[in-house]
This record gives structure tokens, sequence and C-alpha cells, in this order.
């Protein structure tokens, strides 16, 4: 039997995430270079997050996406979240949901140039997710900086993958003592 303590240590869960820096995504940790992934366009938040160094992220939702709100302190930038799906077949570590949670500025901007059409792709395909192609990344000036932002195309749409319904837990038995 695997240690079930070890899986503690593999880091804080999963995530997917754009490095404007490096030009690669990072899935649960993992740098890759993925060419498409799935946005469900149901999930979308919108609101602010603060993240710093040793701390725990703050976000804080809108309860309707797209609300004007005030960001709770001055710490706090524009940020969104969408859930969305990535396969080792297009350059993920691993296969599955994952949480898109981001205050930076790079990758708001890449949902954004493609979200006008995910939206009005959604209302004709209700309970479907969007496919999405990553075709690369661009420099774009922000002021005095320059970050690279993913190039996103919506490639159409699908059926919604795998959803790993949670199991529910086990009834305890008199085998589960000598675990401990």
């Amino acid at each position: 039997m695997e240690n079930p303590f070890d899986a503690l240590d593999a880091g804080s869960g999963a995530y997917f995430s754009w490095g404007s820096q490096s030009k690669a995504w990072k899935i649960d940790g993992a740098e890759c270079q993925l060419t498409g992934f799935m946005i469900d366009p149901a999930s979308i938040k919108t609101g602010y997050g603060k993240l710093g160094k040793g701390e725990a992220p703050d976000w804080v939702w809108a309860e309707v996406p797209g609300t004007k709100m005030k960001p709770p302190s001055e710490d706090h930038k524009v940020a969104v979240y969408l859930d969305v799906y990535v396969t080792e077949a297009d350059g993920a570590p691993s296969e599955g949901w994952k949480p898109w949670a981001t205050n930076a500025r790079a990758s708001r901007e890449a949902i954004k140039s493609i979200w006008a059409d995910i939206h009005k792709g959604a209302v004709k395909n209700k309970g479907k997710v969007a496919v999405v192609k990553v075709t690369g990344s661009k420099s774009v000036e922000f002021g005095p900086a320059v970050v690279n932002v993913p190039v996103l195309e919506l490639v159409g749409f699908a059926d919604r993958p795998g959803d790993a319904a949670v199991a529910p837990a086990p009834s305890p038995s008199s085998d589960d003592d000598d675990l401990f």
C-alpha cells in the first residue's frame, strides 16, 4: 500500500496558470507548453485578488460575474476565475479539471480576447464547454510594462468531459483499526 501521506507533500493542490515571463503554462506546479484546453463558461467569476509571498491568495468574487465592485484594498487587483479542463494529448502533465484563478494582466487579456465569442457560443451550446486552441504568445505593452500574453483561439464547443464525482467515504469497518 502506498503511503497516504505522500500526497500531502505534493504541493498546494490543483491549479492552472500562465507565466508571462517564461511564456509557459503551469499545471499543478509543473511547467508545460499547452496546445489547447477547455473552458466551462458557466464557471466564470469576476472580482479582485491579492497574491502575496508566503500568504494564501485572497479572492473576493462578485455575486454576479461582471458586476462592478470596489476593490477590498489597494493591494487587490482585478481578477477572474474559470474552470479549465486539460489533457495530456494537449501537453498537460495530468488530465482533468483545474481552477484558473488569476489577477495577472496577461491572463486576463487572453481571456478577454476570446470571451465575447465564448459567451455568444455558450448561449447556443448550453451545458457545453468551449474548446480553446493556444497558438502562441505576443508581447504587449501596458504602460511601462511589457508582458507576454497567450494567444487563444475559440475552436468550438464540446460536451463536458469527465466530471469525476467525489465518491462517498466508505463506512468504517473493523479492518481499518490496523492502519495506525
